[in-house]
């Protein structure tokens, strides 16, 4: 069924068919376009901060001769402050509005990056990079925010991979950028810094198309908002727990087989390309064949080849094209619960919904690595197949259930 505006679209963000709540229709065509495609552009902005921020950080601690358990912990800092920052995001939203939460996080980073030249010690090192992604939790809740409130909702999967691929071409464009300036000096700082700030760019032109985000009642809590749409909810979890496993662990599990370490480091890259890559593939079947039918499916295609890892390493042509699927499931949960979420959530509890959902993902982003790793104690290769194998047979079960209950109560 058409939606207003629909013919006047691209194709590729045309619809066939309206699911779920629909966003306010103030918006014209044109400024719906512009609306998405600035959030769009700011999230490469932000995935730069990203892919910069960690390496630089992991570098310079080992350039310093830091103990390996410190280097861990300034690796972890960025998701702590993340989850720490999150259960106050709505409320500053509401507050400050998206314009205005989404520059001052920008901003906050980038002025993270500069004291980062100014104290070089690993102690402020430690707190400036808590801060920094402090700052970044906030144009990362309420992008999302504004994305799927901004979305018509049959076409709510494609536009939420388009920024999928903008956020991780920025985040694999950040160690290339290092690769040229190296982590010295005064350039790798301010290309941080200015891929923070030229994400303010895109909010500030397209602002006046921004969705409405302050509220006159009290913003709805983000364990309250959970409920509004458990499935997504679960979907987020599911995302943190395959992605964090394979990215942290994969060249791990190569060597493990046998692999030679560069050939064991490329399939992390093709990890990433090919999450780009597929990833607008991924979100026109959400849009195309429904949001649990596609869920239910990258459960199974995960497992599938998950578990052809012991088989394929062998092969470089193999793990590199069983890697680059990867990606594309991988990367794709994220779509599918994200997509869910906007549609089942009001336009008004959005911000704490999309809080609720990054809350999960960071903690299945914890539990996973977590869970995978013992595993991998006992059997390196074996046991990250049967690991996470596992998590996911219980993530399809835990689906059809959530399910049933939501057609046996009526809810979304």
């Amino acid at each position: 069924m058409p939606g207003p505006g629909n013919a006047n679209l691209p194709h590729f963000l045309r619809y066939s068919k309206a699911q779920g709540p629909q966003p306010s229709p103030e918006l014209t065509a044109a400024q719906r376009l512009m609306s998405l495609a600035a959030i769009i552009a700011a999230g490469f902005g932000v995935g730069l901060a990203f892919g910069i921020g960690a390496p630089l950080t992991s570098m310079t601690f080992e350039a310093w001769q830091q103990p390996n358990w410190l280097i861990g912990v300034a690796g972890a800092v960025p998701s702590f402050a993340v989850l720490c920052v999150l259960p106050f995001g709505p409320g500053w939203a509401s507050k400050l509005g998206a314009v205005t939460a989404i520059v001052s996080g920008c901003l906050v980073t980038g002025a993270g990056f500069f004291a980062l030249y100014l104290f070089q010690t690993p102690e402020a090192w430690l707190v400036i990079r808590f801060l920094m992604s402090a700052g970044l939790a906030l144009p990362w809740l309420v992008g999302e925010t504004w994305m799927n409130a901004v979305s018509l909702s049959a076409m709510r999967g494609r536009v939420i991979a388009l920024y999928a691929i903008s956020f991780f071409l920025g985040f694999a464009a950040g160690p290339l950028l290092l690769d040229v300036t190296g982590i010295t000096g005064f350039w790798p700082f301010f290309a941080g810094a200015a891929g923070s700030v030229l994400a303010c760019v895109p909010i500030v032109i397209a602002g006046r198309f921004a969705p409405d985000l302050t509220q006159e009642e009290e913003t709805v809590s983000i364990w309250l908002a959970a409920r509004l749409a458990p499935l997504g909810m679960f979907g987020g979890f599911l995302s943190g727990v395959v992605e964090m496993s394979y990215f942290s662990l994969l060249a791990n599990v190569g060597l493990a087989a046998g692999m030679e370490p560069g050939a064991a480091l490329r399939l992390i890259a093709l990890l990433t390309i090919g999450g780009s890559f597929l990833q607008f593939g991924v979100g026109w079947l959400t849009d195309t064949i429904g949001r649990l039918q596609m869920l239910l499916g990258l459960c199974v295609a995960f497992v599938i080849l998950t578990c052809a890892l012991p088989w394929v390493l062998g092969s470089t042509l193999m793990a590199s094209a069983s890697a680059f699927l990867l990606g594309g499931v991988v990367l794709g949960f994220y779509t599918v619960g994200l997509t869910i979420i906007g549609d089942g959530v009001p336009v008004r509890d959005l911000t704490s919904a999309n809080a609720a959902f990054l809350v999960l993902y960071q903690v299945g982003g914890m539990a996973g690595p977590t869970v995978t790793g013992a595993a991998m104690s006992i059997a390196p290769v074996g046991g990250f197949v049967a690991a996470l194998s596992a998590l996911i047979v219980g993530g399809f079960l835990a689906i059809l259930a959530l399910e049933r209950s939501r057609r046996r109560t009526g809810g979304v």
